[in-house]
């Protein structure tokens, strides 16, 4: 069975067609549950004497991973649907696009941020682990050049260290005269 990407999406349930392995969607909506759950758990107010804790209820350090790994998957998802060149959503993602951009202004609206450090000065002060440092043609000082894992950072809390490949700049051989 040999479908186009367009009539996946159109499909009614493209989860018995195909299944999309670069869009974690299960993992992430199953994320999303959980962190509804403790939202609705900590907004409740302690003075209810009726209002007894919920035991399936996720704990704030229960919550930190779980909202890490949520981010993470949303912006690997939004990652898929953009091209790398124009920085523009893809032709045939476009409607998967406008639906990860949404879950994003979600994440933001709780206070989430996610920063993937790409393009930026690289400084041994950030909040990473460097998976590999690279020479790089072109680069004047030490530059982060692709993004493994986003820094996830959750009302002033570091949720998730970001992982990152750091480009360097290439030492030429200056010979001595």
């Amino acid at each position: 069975m040999n479908l186009t990407l367009l009539e996946q999406i159109l499909a009614r349930d493209p989860r018995k067609q195909v299944r999309f392995p670069d869009l974690p969607v299960d993992e992430a909506l199953t994320a999303l549950r959980r962190l509804q759950e403790a939202l609705h758990a900590e907004q409740k107010p302690a003075a209810a004497p009726e209002a007894a804790p919920r035991p399936e209820a996720v704990g704030s350090d229960e919550l930190a991973p779980a909202l890490g790994g949520l981010a993470t998957q949303v912006w690997r998802a939004f990652g898929k649907t953009v091209d790398p060149a124009t920085g523009q959503p893809r032709e045939e993602m476009r409607r998967v696009h406008r639906h990860i951009e949404g879950a994003l202004d979600m994440l933001k609206q709780m206070g989430l941020t996610m920063n993937d450090w790409v393009n930026q000065p690289y400084d041994a002060g950030l909040p990473v682990k460097v998976v590999s440092f690279q020479p790089t043609p072109g680069l004047e000082r030490d530059t982060v050049i692709e993004a493994v894992r986003p820094t996830v950072i959750w009302k002033d809390r570091l949720l998730q260290l970001g992982e990152v490949v750091v480009g360097t700049p290439q030492i030429s051989e200056v010979k001595p005269q």
